[in-house]
């Protein structure tokens, strides 16, 4: 398995309370610059000379808007009926840092998204400085590029070519994720948001491509051969997080602390990569801002699952979803939506 790319919702144009006026001033003008490129998608679809290979990931682009709006009921609106052509491999880069001695993250503030543990960058240098700074600090620090991100409806987002590179099954999972980011998005609560976004993602594609209008056999296969691989690396990770928590709670000299931390790193390594579940690099040496960044997005999945029995009950799931995120204490309500007692343990 290749490294997973973090999907961020990144409102960099109102992130005045996390970088200071040159972050936002750098983040607004490149953001401007995405949104200037922007192409209705119709009109490419209307060229007798377009790549074929693009062709079928814009008509695959419409029919998942079309789903997304209709039988998942997510909010749609103008999101992705343009096309945005990108000079680089990775749309921007986002970076996560947490302290040494607990899980627990830094954190930014800013406007209308609240307190997130990342922070979004368009240029790889300047989220690197940004890193070494914080590393310098004594935080452990992880910086990883990001292919999408969400206005959160602010913009009608394009399709980017980032994304669009990616096979139909990612493709599809990609739209419908950042489509739950712009249906709902509650401030401050990015394990809510985030994990119930990778459910929508996965789940939503499972219904499109087994039964749904990108219904075909192998599609199938591959869109839930990705949710089972994704929910076991969060039960995975839960257990490693499980066993470092212990390990921090004793409060043992820094020195043995550390020793231990990684002899715990290397074990659950090489238990990752004998599970086929991902590279040994993901876990050695041992960092807490990535294995907090797999939480974020892997977080009571199976809580999730438990609401869409059927490809027919994603929809109604993804619409508690919605409602618990507007209500507040997310999680708890979907714990109870699931019935299950608050503490389960399902990963």
């Amino acid at each position: 398995m290749t490294r997973r790319l973090l999907l961020a919702a990144l409102v960099l144009l109102t992130a005045c309370g996390g970088g200071g006026p040159g972050y936002v001033l750098r983040a607004g003008w490149s953001e401007a610059r995405i949104l200037l490129r922007r192409r209705p998608i119709a009109e490419l679809l209307a060229r007798p000379d377009l790549d074929p290979t693009l062709r079928e990931r814009l008509e695959l682009v419409r029919a998942v808007r079309t789903f997304a709006a209709g039988p998942l009921g997510l909010r749609v609106g103008q999101n992705y009926a343009t096309f945005a052509e990108l000079d680089r491999d990775a749309t921007a880069y986002v970076l996560s840092a947490a302290h040494r001695d607990r899980l627990a993250p830094y954190t930014w503030w800013y406007p209308i998204v609240g307190r997130v543990p990342y922070q979004g960058f368009f240029d790889r240098a300047a989220a690197d400085a940004a890193g070494r700074r914080l590393a310098a600090r004594g935080f452990d620090v992880d910086v990883r590029p990001a292919v999408a991100f969400s206005t959160l409806g602010w913009f009608a987002d394009p399709l980017l070519s980032t994304v669009a590179q990616a096979p139909p099954v990612d493709l599809a999972d990609t739209l419908i994720h950042e489509l739950f980011h712009s249906t709902v998005y509650v401030p401050g609560d990015a394990a809510f948001n985030e994990s119930a976004a990778t459910f929508a993602g996965h789940r939503g594609a499972i219904a499109f491509f087994c039964s749904g209008p990108g219904a075909a056999a192998a599609r199938c296969a591959e869109a839930r051969r990705r949710w089972a691989v994704t929910r076991a690396r969060a039960a995975f990770f839960t257990r490693v997080a499980a066993r470092l928590r212990r390990l921090y709670a004793a409060r043992l000299p820094a020195p043995r602390r550390e020793r231990l931390r990684s002899w715990l790193a290397g074990v659950a390594a090489e238990t990752l990569v004998r599970r086929r579940l991902g590279h040994r690099d993901e876990l050695v040496p041992p960092n807490n801002a990535r294995l907090l960044g797999e939480l974020v997005y892997g977080t009571d999945l199976d809580v999730f699952d438990r609401l869409a029995a059927r490809d027919a009950d994603v929809g109604p799931a993804l619409a508690t979803l919605v409602r618990a995120g507007r209500a507040g204490d997310a999680l708890a309500r979907v714990r109870a939506a699931a019935r299950l007692p608050e503490g389960t343990a399902l990963n």
